[in-house]
């Protein structure tokens, strides 16, 4: 019997693959964040005896910037046919550089993209960092890519309130190196990803019972 799916696909930098390096002197390592969120979300649906299965499908890759992104995305997340995208990147292209306002452009093509292949995009905000200068970035990136999510009608994700200390900046216990993400970082973030696309599954679900 063929296997009716509805495919995720996360498309980003080394944030995205789960890079993470330490803590101390651990070596680099991967936290698969992508694959802990697609087991909780089929315990969820077989939970609610759908008639549907997901499949998260993880397209980072470490040192990518959003041009790459644009770049990569006909054969990283076209040829999977999803029926949503998360864009999550942007934090590479800062710390070479790129002013935030060339990031929100950069991201709003992207979802302009997404949906020309007839997916749904989901931007993702990018997260608070250790070092002030490139953080002042980060957060006004943030405002310029929620207003273009706005502006497209494309739902957009705050990761960096869930990850912030007080004051701004990356709290440490979800940072081993003032950028990656530590495993209590993903784990935050799983939740705000499983919150997510439970809602968006259970719109499938309604739409299976009509």
């Amino acid at each position: 019997m063929e296997r009716n799916w509805f495919t995720v696909v996360f498309l980003g930098d080394s944030l995205t693959t789960g890079f993470q390096q330490g803590p101390g002197y651990l070596p680099q390592r991967y936290y698969p964040f992508t694959n802990l969120l697609e087991a909780g979300l089929r315990i969820f649906l077989r939970e609610r005896k759908a008639g549907f299965d997901v499949v998260i499908v993880n397209q980072g890759r470490d040192g990518d910037s959003t041009g790459g992104m644009l770049e990569r995305l006909p054969r990283a997340v076209a040829d999977e046919n999803p029926q949503l995208v998360f864009l999550w990147g942007g934090l590479n292209d800062l710390s070479g550089g790129l002013p935030p306002e060339a990031v929100a452009a950069n991201v709003g093509r992207l979802v302009d993209l997404v949906r020309e292949m007839g997916s749904r995009p989901v931007v993702v905000g990018l997260p608070p960092v250790a070092w002030e200068a490139l953080d002042a970035a980060v957060r006004e990136a943030n405002e310029r890519l929620r207003e273009v999510a706005a502006s497209k009608d494309a739902p957009y994700l705050d990761v960096y309130q869930a990850l912030q200390k007080t004051g701004g900046g990356v709290d440490p216990r979800y940072s081993n190196d003032g950028v990656h993400l530590s495993d209590s970082g993903y784990r935050v973030l799983q939740q705000l990803f499983h919150g997510f696309l439970v809602g968006v599954l259970e719109e499938r679900l309604d739409s299976d019972h009509l």
